[in-house]
């Protein structure tokens, strides 16, 4: 099973913003989903970014992504679902030889992650982050070198879903190296008495720590005395899911995460990274918003709100130079533009500074104070750049050489 048995088709950018050496290159990669079924997996990937980006903190970073698709055919659908865990004993023909119960454990969805790096790098050399949707109702994901998750509408036991939570908390590990905060491997219905305590070795990971004050780690967001926490009085056992706090997402520290019963804390009583469906956790947004602030663009239409009064003034002065009206005046040596048909239209600061009148070098000014605008929504920063110094040599000429009657 493997390559034999599919093929790659094509890739589709189905979200652009822009320049891919400035952006978060995401790519979505089909498996398990025959040739005549592609159609799904488009579908399937359009349904994950609009659930994406109804997500906390993603919303805001919405601009910062580009994102892929990568139809890929596999002879069968679905994914091996080993008789061992308890599946159906199904082995399928996928591209990427998708299963079930790796590990001992079902929910344990796992691909070669090497050859889809392969086949991602191919495809979308710029490529950040890779997350393979794989086309099975049964429930389960990975996260690690890529996050991988089922379309599952329900758990094994019959609760109901939404996948796309699943390939969000896989996210969470394979780009931004947050731990799983649950505090059980196979599950608490298990003896697993490996994971009764936690060793004494720090997690890398930002939203779990091996310290009750949370000491290096998130105690800077810890605002509430006396410490929000809890512990859990039996370490042979799973903690009591109560929690101590009026809401979730109090900061402090909370006994039992990174896959054991005692001895390692997590941030908040709940989290995405511990529950699905859940919000991210203060201390797991703040690692999401640090990672991809530098991909965010300067103005993004969908997050940042337009200034119209501003608008409205680069439209006057656009229109005013056009129809050979309005003029500037500076002040704290800015230009500023003067309407050409408001109150000071009669005024002496208007006479003066009536481009009627006025040398050509007021028209520069005006025309400049537009651009200035204008050129901060151009999204290359290679562009944006150079025009903003031409822009800026325009605007300092031109104010050098206005008459000595334009008001300063």
């Amino acid at each position: 099973m493997g390559i034999a048995d599919g093929k790659v088709i094509g890739t589709t950018k189905i979200v652009d913003n822009g320049d891919p050496s400035e952006r978060f290159n995401f790519v979505l990669v089909a498996e398990g989903y025959q040739e005549s079924e592609l159609n799904v997996f488009a579908k399937d990937a359009k349904h994950f970014v609009s659930g994406l980006f109804r997500t906390d903190p993603f919303d805001e970073h919405r601009c910062a992504f580009n994102i892929y698709r990568i139809d890929v055919a596999s002879t069968d659908s679905g994914a091996d679902d080993p008789a061992a865990c308890g599946g159906t004993g199904a082995m399928t023909k996928t591209y990427f030889d998708a299963k079930f119960c790796t590990d001992g454990i079902r929910r344990a969805l796992t691909v070669n992650s090497s050859l889809v790096t392969q086949v991602v790098s191919t495809q979308v050399p710029e490529f950040h982050s890779a997350q393979v949707i794989v086309n099975s109702p049964i429930y389960g994901g990975t996260g690690g070198q890529v996050g991988v998750s089922s379309t599952a509408k329900k758990k094994d036991d019959g609760t109901l879903v939404d996948w796309r939570e699943i390939l969000i908390h896989e996210m969470g590990h394979s780009i931004f190296h947050l731990a799983d905060e649950y505090f059980y491997y196979a599950g608490c219905d298990v003896n697993e008495s490996s994971r009764n305590q936690h060793t004494s070795f720090e997690p890398f990971e930002d939203n779990v720590t091996v310290s009750p004050t949370a000491a290096a780690k998130w105690s800077d967001l810890i605002n509430t005395t006396p410490l929000p926490t809890s512990t859990n009085p039996d370490c042979t056992k799973c903690p009591p899911d109560i929690n101590p706090q009026p809401a979730s997402f109090v900061v402090g520290t909370y006994e039992g995460a990174h896959y054991t019963h005692c001895g390692a804390y997590r941030p908040s009583y709940n989290c995405k990274m511990r529950k699905l469906g859940e919000p991210f956790c203060p201390v797991c947004r703040r690692a999401i918003h640090e990672y991809l602030i530098p991909f965010d663009p300067d103005f993004c239409l969908s997050r940042d709100r337009l200034d119209l009064a501003k608008w409205t003034a680069v439209a006057t002065i656009l229109f005013g130079v056009i129809q050979d009206g309005g003029g500037v005046i500076i002040v704290g040596g800015k230009p500023i533009p003067i309407d050409p048909w408001g109150p000071l239209r009669h005024s002496i600061w208007a006479a003066m500074a009536n481009p009627h009148d006025a040398s050509p070098a007021v028209r520069d000014t005006v025309v400049g104070v537009a651009m200035t605008h204008l050129t901060s929504l151009v999204s290359s920063k290679e562009h944006r750049k150079r025009l903003e110094t031409a822009v800026q040599r325009l605007v300092n000429d031109a104010a050098a050489r206005l008459p000595v009657a334009t008001i300063r």
